[in-house]
C-alpha cells in the first residue's frame, strides 16, 4: 500500500491523467459542438446510481473510462442547442484556472492559507467595485458559494446594523414591530428563505406586485411601505431585482433606492444573473441605479462564464461588510497579528468556515483574453435572444410572454385548435416541454406567469445561431403535431 500511495501522487500519474483528461474533454466539447444526438442525458436516476456503484464496487476501470462515464450522464451545456437555465457553457480556460485552486486545495477563508486566491479575488472585487461606480478604498466585498448565500448574508447585515444587538441577544421588536424585508412578488424564493433562516419569518417578508413590465410596482412599493407599522411591521431592508429569475426584467434600481433613503431601508440588490451586465457598454445602462445599493449579490457563475460557484458580496460602506458576522476563533483568525492579515481573511465576512479560491477562474479568463471577451459573450447573448423574439413574433403559431429585457424569454405554442381554456393552453405547453425532455434533443424550461404556463428560454450559449432557434420552433410543432394525432 505504501508504494501504491507514493505511485498516486507522483508527478508522473499526474501526467498520465491530465493527459487522459485533456483527451476525454476534447471528445466532450467535439461531440457538444456537433449539436447532434442528445444534449440532455436519459433522465433516469436509477440508471446513473447503478453507474456509480458498479463503479465503486469493482474498482476496475481506468481513468479516462470514469471520466467518459461521468460526462456521459452531464448535461451538455457547450451544446448550442442548450437554452435553458441560467447556466452557462464555461469558457473552458475558466475551469482550468479553477482546477489550479482545486487540485492544490486552496482554502481562501484563512489567507495564509491561500495567498494567491485572496490575492485572486480581491483584485477581482476591486475592480467590479469600480465598474458599480463606487470610490476605490470606500467599498468591500467577499467571494462566497453562490447567490443564496451571498443574499442572505446581505440581509443578515442589514438586520444586525439595524437591530444593534440581534447577533448575541436574537430578534426583538422595535415599538412592538416585526422586523420585516421588502421585495417583489417575482423576486428569487432566496430572499424568502433568508427571512425564514434570520428568524423573521417568512410572513414578515412584503411582496410588492409587479407591473406590466414584470418590475416592482414601486406606487404600490410606497404605499405598502406606508402602511407597514399599521400591520406591525418594521421594514428595515428592499431588495431590488437585477433581474428577476422569471422573466429577466430589471427593477428600476433608482426609484428603490430613492425609497430607500426616504425610508431609511437598507438598499440590496440581487443582481446574481444581471449585474455581469456592467462589463458591456451595450447593455449597463439596464443597472442603472446600482451604484446606490448598500450590498449586492453578482454570480459570475451566471453571465461571465465561469463554472459554478463563483459569487460576489459586495458592499458599498466597507464597514458593513463586518457587521453579518462576529465570531471568536484565535486558532484561524487573529486581529491582534502583527502582519495585520485579518483583514484579508474571507472567513470573517462568510458563512463559510472553508472556502474555495473560486475567483481563479474569473480572474485567469479575464487576465488571459481581456474584460472586452467577457463583454463579447453578454452582447452575443442579447443579440441572439432579440433574433430569437422576432422569429416568434413573425410565427403566427407562436406568441411571446414580454420583450425581453435581458437573455431569458417566456413564450408558447398555440396549436391550431381554438382553445379558449388558459388551463388546457398550459396544459399544452407543459407536454411539450416534457416531450422534449424525453427526447433530448435540445433543452428549455417552463415558469408560471400569473398563473398561465410558458415555455421559456436563456440564451446564454455564445455558440447558439438562427439555426439552432428555427430548429427549436420546428422540433415544438412536430411535437404538437404528434400529441394531437
Amino acid at each position: 500500500m505504501k508504494d501504491r500511495i507514493q505511485q498516486n501522487y507522483s508527478p508522473s500519474e499526474v501526467k498520465r491523467l491530465l493527459h487522459q483528461l485533456a483527451q476525454s474533454f476534447e471528445e466532450y466539447y467535439s461531440e457538444c459542438y456537433k449539436a447532434q444526438g442528445r444534449s440532455v442525458p436519459p433522465l433516469d436516476p436509477g440508471r446513473w446510481i447503478d453507474l456509480a456503484k458498479k463503479a465503486l464496487l469493482e474498482n476496475s476501470d481506468d481513468f479516462s473510462t470514469l471520466a467518459r462515464k461521468a460526462l456521459s450522464g452531464s448535461h451538455r451545456l457547450h451544446d448550442p442547442r442548450y437554452m435553458g437555465h441560467q447556466v452557462p457553457p464555461v469558457v473552458p480556460v475558466a475551469a482550468f484556472f479553477d482546477l489550479i485552486g482545486r487540485a492544490s486545495n486552496q482554502g481562501a477563508a484563512v489567507f495564509e492559507m491561500a495567498p494567491f486566491g485572496t490575492a485572486a479575488e480581491r483584485a477581482v472585487i476591486g475592480e467590479l467595485g469600480k465598474m458599480i461606480g463606487w470610490a476605490e478604498g470606500s467599498f468591500a466585498g467577499v467571494g462566497t458559494h453562490g447567490g443564496t448565500l451571498a443574499n442572505v448574508t446581505a440581509l443578515l447585515a442589514a438586520r444586525n446594523v439595524r437591530y444593534k444587538n440581534s447577533w448575541r441577544e436574537g430578534l426583538s421588536s422595535i415599538n412592538g414591530l416585526k422586523p420585516a424585508v421588502m421585495t417583489s412578488s417575482d423576486s428569487h424564493y432566496c430572499i424568502a428563505r433568508g427571512c425564514g433562516i434570520l428568524g423573521m419569518g417568512t410572513s414578515q417578508l412584503v411582496k410588492v406586485p409587479v407591473d406590466e413590465k414584470r418590475k416592482m410596482d414601486l406606487r404600490k412599493a410606497r404605499e405598502l411601505l406606508i402602511k407597514a407599522p399599521q400591520s406591525g411591521l418594521d421594514v428595515f431592508a428592499i431588495v431590488g431585482s437585477a433581474c428577476t429569475t422569471p422573466t429577466g426584467s430589471f427593477d428600476d434600481l433608482y426609484g428603490i433606492a430613492s425609497l430607500a433613503q426616504e425610508f431609511n431601508l437598507w438598499f440590496h440588490v440581487d443582481g446574481a444573473h444581471g449585474a455581469s451586465f456592467l462589463f458591456s457598454d451595450k447593455h449597463k445602462h439596464l443597472l442603472k441605479g446600482i451604484e446606490c445599493a448598500d450590498s449586492i449579490a453578482w454570480d459570475a457563475h451566471k453571465m461571465l462564464f465561469v463554472p459554478a460557484l463563483s459569487t460576489y458580496l459586495l458592499y458599498k460602506n466597507k464597514k458593513n461588510s463586518w457587521e453579518a458576522f462576529s465570531q471568536d476563533a484565535p486558532y484561524l483568525f487573529d486581529p491582534q497579528d502583527p502582519q495585520g492579515l485579518a483583514e484579508f481573511d474571507g472567513g470573517l465576512r462568510t458563512f463559510e468556515c472553508t472556502k474555495g479560491a473560486l475567483s481563479l477562474g474569473l480572474w485567469g479568463v479575464w487576465s488571459l483574453y481581456g474584460k472586452a471577451f467577457l463583454a463579447s459573450l453578454i452582447d452575443r447573448s442579447m443579440e441572439t435572444t432579440q433574433l430569437f423574439y422576432r422569429l416568434l413574433n413573425e410565427s403566427p403559431d407562436f406568441e411571446t410572454a414580454h420583450e425581453p429585457q435581458c437573455n431569458i424569454l417566456c413564450f408558447r405554442y398555440l396549436p391550431e385548435a381554438d382553445l379558449k381554456s388558459k388551463e388546457t393552453l398550459s396544459q399544452v405547453q407543459i407536454k411539450l416541454r416534457n416531450q422534449l425532455l424525453q427526447e433530448g434533443e435540445g433543452y428549455i424550461t417552463g415558469t408560471k406567469i400569473e398563473g398561465e404556463y410558458y415555455l421559456r428560454v436563456t440564451v446564454i450559449n455564445p455558440l447558439t445561431q438562427e439555426e439552432h432557434l428555427k430548429a427549436l420552433m420546428e422540433k415544438i410543432r412536430r411535437i404538437a403535431q404528434d400529441l394531437n394525432r
